[in-house]
């Protein structure tokens, strides 16, 4: 099949999902405060946190270091691929041959794993599970090891949002699948990255009653019913656009994450960010007005427990006409908040001779 990469398949759900943030009565248990907790593969030392620029746009990438920071390389650069349509074949060399003109850096690979407009919820994770992908597991495995560097791969990229709609078990048998194949095939330079779309996750009982079982009166939706183990995690992600609008120290489904992450002894990574426009209506002339939600955010990256901030620096709506998520190039933004990015982003971890040995690579 043809796949339209993210962001630009969504850009049509209602930005009200973005912006709604119902409250969980159930936390996840706090560990031992006293316990020194292990690092997650490739986590930096507390206090740092890696900048990685995305997502699969070369040119927007390019555009960033020549025109706004030339220097230093941000720490990795975020693209995507999936399993079919020779996309491992086509997508690994391309990004390959990108990457290796900047040494010293990390990728961030997406595995897209289909959505509800292509068929019934978790079809494609029934797919990868039966097999029918191995081929091509096995040739991703072989290019994630030809890289020569450290990979933080999110297979099936925002499990809870309600444009996968993925069933919480098919989600945790092909992830576990996946997984497995990999480590079989003796990559050994992958993160795996849960990731959440950090919003109400969606459970489609009503929608989909096979596919979706119901649960016990007092179970509640939480993103853990995706959890497929922690030997099978070793970074929590989270996606932060329209949300980051509003202040994140009081998000109760991003708090819940990060508390989980804490529980979990797993790193956090904002997997997919961008200060996006959030009327819902097309201006080709938008661009990022004022610093709000980068203040949101990098009050969060400063909370010691995000160790990894992606940022997607890309023209929504000039790439993609059925977007309306505006242009969040931070070339492209009002003069006072590409001074606020500058200064704020020099902090980050980004790509030098020692960025490999802060993350314990190899």
């Amino acid at each position: 099949m043809n796949i339209v990469y993210p962001k630009a398949i969504i850009a049509g759900v209602s930005l009200l999902l973005l912006l709604t943030c119902e409250s969980d009565t159930t936390q996840p248990p706090v560990g031992d405060e006293n316990e020194e907790t292990p690092l997650s593969l490739f986590e930096p030392a507390d206090g740092e946190c890696l900048f990685i620029l995305g997502q699969a746009s070369e040119s927007h990438m390019r555009a960033y270091m020549s025109e706004l920071r030339p220097t230093p390389t941000p720490a990795g650069f975020a693209f995507y691929t999936s399993l079919s349509d020779g996309a491992i074949q086509s997508d690994l060399p391309r990004y390959k041959s990108f990457m290796d003109a900047y040494p010293n850096t990390v990728l961030q690979l997406a595995i897209w794993t289909g959505e509800r407009d292509y068929g019934q919820p978790g079809y494609y994770l029934d797919q990868i599970r039966g097999g029918v992908f191995d081929a091509n597991i096995e040739s991703l495995a072989s290019a994630c090891k030809e890289f020569n560097k450290p990979i933080f791969l999110r297979f099936g990229y925002e499990f809870d949002g309600w444009h996968n709609a993925y069933p919480p078990d098919k989600y945790i048998l092909a992830y576990q699948y996946f997984v497995d194949k990999m480590r079989s095939e003796g990559v050994s330079n992958v993160a795996y990255v849960w990731h959440s779309w950090a919003v109400s996750p969606y459970y489609g009982t009503e929608d989909y009653p096979a596919q979706y079982p119901a649960l016990e009166s007092d179970q509640e939706v939480i993103p853990e019913l995706w959890y497929p183990g922690d030997d099978y995690v070793d970074w929590v992600g989270l996606s932060i656009f329209g949300i980051g609008w509003g202040s994140l120290a009081s998000n109760e489904r991003v708090q819940w994450l990060l508390d989980f992450s804490v529980a979990r002894q797993k790193a956090v990574m904002l997997a997919e960010t961008a200060a996006i426009k959030t009327t819902g209506y097309s201006d080709t002339d938008w661009v990022i007005p004022n610093t709000t939600w980068f203040e949101n955010v990098f009050d969060l990256c400063n909370e010691n427990v995000v160790k990894a901030f992606t940022y997607i620096n890309v023209d929504w709506e000039g790439d993609n006409p059925s977007s309306s998520w505006g242009d969040t190039r931070l070339q492209s933004a009002a003069p006072g908040v590409i001074n606020y990015w500058l200064h704020n982003i020099e902090p980050f971890v980004h790509a030098d001779s020692s960025l490999y040995d802060r993350i314990h690579y190899p």
